[in-house]
């Protein structure tokens, strides 16, 4: 559940990708302070065997890293299981259908109902995105043990690698408590709608397996823009921090495999442009097979 705070975000993450992003999900850090290269790779948050593509370049960068940073490394995350209750509960008497209009309450409660049986009366209380996560966690499909990110920490721990995360469970709980309840509520409801015949996650997984990051924003559809102060609480000023850390950890000497949701890499405020203006070399990873499949293509007219 706590992995899911940031994890489920990749159907959120997919409507900040810029046009024109190259078709990869890994990509190559080089330059000041550097003892050699680190990586960024994005990931999504799902156990589907799609998105586990790595092709011939995401674990070999993996393993040659001294370390491995995700998002929040649950390992040493969970202290204060009473706080996050606090922050996962809607304010004094709020209760969660209370927030919509009539025709779009029977949505989600529909939704709820559907997901959860008899439980759904007892997470009333629960904030809307806390509620996206735990619908998210049952999109995540179901082709391997552990979702994608997981996966590749545990593969460093496994080969003796130190793991790490980059943000701690308060700071990502005050990030979803940016976002007030009622765009919270909204989120939930266009999730639910989205997610109902599960065609448009099977299109992201396909634009993901691929690495066409363009093709992922376009499979999310024609849905309203995300507010501004939304993607400030989500993504921008997340990026800043997590752009600050990944320098930090680079100019101290390490070499290090940064495990992004896939959104915070693209656009202007994205992590690939807040490291390059750091000074550093981001270069795109492309695998051999990929680069014989983009030779041997016919040309475009």
């Amino acid at each position: 559940m706590l992995r899911l705070l940031t994890g489920s975000l990749f159907l959120w993450s997919a409507l900040v990708f810029g046009q024109g992003t190259p078709s990869t999900l890994l990509w190559r850090v080089t330059g000041p302070g550097a003892t050699g290269a680190s990586y960024l790779y994005g990931t999504i948050h799902s156990r589907d065997d799609r998105a586990f593509q790595f092709g011939d370049s995401v674990l070999p960068a993996l393993d040659r890293c001294r370390v491995v940073a995700g998002e929040l490394d649950l390992d040493h995350a969970v202290k204060d299981l009473a706080g996050l209750m606090a922050h996962m509960t809607l304010p004094g008497d709020q209760r969660l259908l209370d927030l919509y209009r009539p025709k779009d309450r029977k949505v989600v409660e529909k939704a709820l109902n559907e997901r959860f049986g008899p439980m759904a009366s007892m997470l009333q209380r629960m904030k809307p995105f806390y509620l996206m996560a735990l619908l998210s966690e049952g999109d995540a499909g179901e082709g391997r043990e552990r979702m994608l990110d997981d996966h590749l920490m545990e593969r460093g721990r496994t080969n003796g690698q130190r793991v790490i995360g980059l943000e701690t469970m308060v700071e990502q709980l005050n990030a979803m408590d940016a976002i007030p309840v009622k765009d919270q509520a909204a989120m939930l409801l266009d999730h639910v709608k989205r997610s109902s015949d599960g065609r448009q996650l099977d299109d992201m997984l396909n634009a993901y397996a691929a690495q066409d990051l363009d093709q992922l924003y376009a499979a999310m559809g024609d849905g309203e823009e995300i507010p501004d102060a939304l993607v400030k609480a989500l993504f921008t000023d997340r990026n800043e921090r997590m752009a600050h850390r990944l320098d930090s950890l680079i100019r101290s000497g390490e070499t290090v495999f940064f495990l992004m949701g896939a959104g915070h890499l693209p656009r202007e405020r994205g992590l690939v442009a807040l490291l390059r203006a750091r000074g550093y070399k981001v270069e795109p990873v492309f695998s051999a097979a990929r680069r014989r499949e983009e030779e041997q293509a016919p040309a475009r007219d």
